[in-house]
Parts: structure tokens; C-alpha cells; sequence
């Protein structure tokens, strides 16, 4: 198997799992369109560029804009390592914005019975 190949078979489940639970949130309405647009954009881009990235190795050496050797297997680990760093970065993003809606509701009900309960 081609290293470029072992590199999306690796990373393609992170890119459909970011799909997903993009469209799971959208579902629930904890995210509205224009955020569900963005991070659906974002994945198909890393979807695009994991199955281009030999062809964008081959043009970049040919312009003569990278000196790098071919991708080696470290490479891919490491490429694979990001793409889950990257994945859980964005999941917890999406809990700490949630939490903080939460809290948000949260202190504006506690607001309004505190002051219901002074008049």
C-alpha cells in the first residue's frame, strides 16, 4: 500500500466523523447554519486535501517550492496524530461553547426569579 493511500485510510474516519457530528449538532439545533456551513467546508477541505496530497507534493516539488523528501511513514503518523488532535480540539470547542450557552440560560433564569422573588 502507497504511503499517500495508508495516510487517507487513516485520517478518512476523523473527516467522517467530523461530518457527522457536525450534522448531529445542526440536528439538534446546537448549531445554526452559517457555523454547520463552516465546519462542513472545513472538513471537505481536509477530505480534498488528503486525497490530493500526492498530487500536491508532485507540484509543489516541481516548482521547485519544496526540497522535502517524499512522505514517510513517521510522516503519516504524525499527519494522523494532528488529525486527532485537531478532531478533539473541535469537539471540545463545541462542549465548551455549549456549556457556555448553558450557563448563559442558566444565570438569565436565576436572574429573573431573583428579581420576581424581590418584588
Amino acid at each position: 500500500m502507497d504511503k499517500y493511500q495508508l495516510l487517507f485510510v487513516l485520517n478518512i474516519p476523523f473527516v467522517i466523523f467530523g461530518l457527522l457530528k457536525a450534522l448531529m449538532a445542526y440536528r439538534t439545533r446546537s448549531l445554526d447554519r452559517l457555523t454547520f456551513g463552516l465546519r462542513v467546508l472545513f472538513w471537505i477541505a481536509v477530505f480534498l486535501l488528503l486525497i490530493f496530497a500526492h498530487s500536491i507534493y508532485d507540484y509543489l516539488f516541481r516548482h521547485g517550492l519544496t526540497d522535502s523528501s517524499p512522505l514517510s511513514l513517521p510522516d503519516v503518523v504524525l499527519a494522523t496524530g494532528m488529525m486527532l488532535c485537531l478532531s478533539l480540539c473541535v469537539r471540545l470547542y463545541a462542549k465548551t461553547d455549549a456549556m457556555d450557552k448553558r450557563l448563559s440560560d442558566l444565570h438569565e433564569k436565576l436572574s429573573i426569579m431573583t428579581s420576581e422573588n424581590e418584588s
